[in-house]
């Protein structure tokens, strides 16, 4: 029996048989929907971050993403990080998963979503998540451009997520005005790469402003479910 702290839950696991984590099987998709301009997020920034470093939970390997929103940009502060294409993500897993669009809120695989700030709805969810196979992709780097590589599964597309692995930002208005707020994993581009059953390549320029990252190449189906990733480090 093992014991892990996330926030300040307790939660008890056994490891598995092969060791601490699955190696046979790909990482978890976890993706927060976040904003500088929502007092509720920097909670849930905070466990993303933590999820992100540790790169597991109960044996279960995370492939960990943050997708800052811009409908709250309007309360005073706008997030640098926003998009409007983020947040139209976030709108179509809510019709696909009949939810609402709310901030901080966290999809685990596709198939689920929780409160983003809630630890141990957070390890439910990734410890009930569907095995997830390992993507087949590769990357090479340089400061101004990255070219992927990906073999995508017979019923879902690859997609690549290029994040910054970790930003700081002083927030002078807003709900957030006078905190110095933190995030990890920020995605700053989202391209597909292969379409189901075949093996692309794309190449995707780099500002060389965003600091080191790395990018999640993962597999989602129509019906939105995530069924496998692998993540690509800087």
């Amino acid at each position: 029996m093992r014991a892990w702290f996330l926030g300040s839950v307790l939660i008890l696991g056994c490891a598995t048989a092969s060791g601490d984590t699955r190696a046979d099987e790909g990482p978890i998709v976890i993706e927060l929907f976040t904003s500088q301009g929502c007092s509720s997020c920097p909670p849930a920034d905070a466990l993303l971050g933590k999820l992100a470093r540790a790169g597991e939970l109960g044996g279960r390997k995370l492939a960990a993403m943050s997708f800052h929103v811009d409908y709250w940009d309007d309360l005073g502060w706008a997030d640098p990080y926003a998009s409007p294409q983020w947040t139209k993500r976030q709108q179509r897993y809510a019709q696909a998963l009949g939810d609402n669009v709310y901030t901080p809120e966290l999809v685990v695989a596709g198939s689920a979503g929780v409160v983003g700030s809630q630890a141990a709805r957070v390890t439910q969810l990734i410890a009930s998540a569907p095995r997830q196979l390992a993507v087949t992709a590769n990357a090479t780097w340089t400061t101004t451009q990255a070219v992927f590589t990906a073999t995508a599964p017979a019923d879902a597309d690859v997609f690549i997520a290029v994040y910054e692995e970790t930003t700081r930002t002083k927030v002078t208005r807003g709900e957030n005005s006078g905190e110095t707020l933190g995030s990890d994993r920020v995605v700053r581009r989202l391209e597909r790469v292969a379409e189901a059953g075949k093996t692309g390549t794309l190449e995707v320029a780099l500002d060389p402003r965003w600091k080191a990252g790395g990018a999640v190449a993962f597999a989602q189906r129509s019906d939105r479910r995530i069924t496998g990733a692998t993540v690509l480090v800087r």
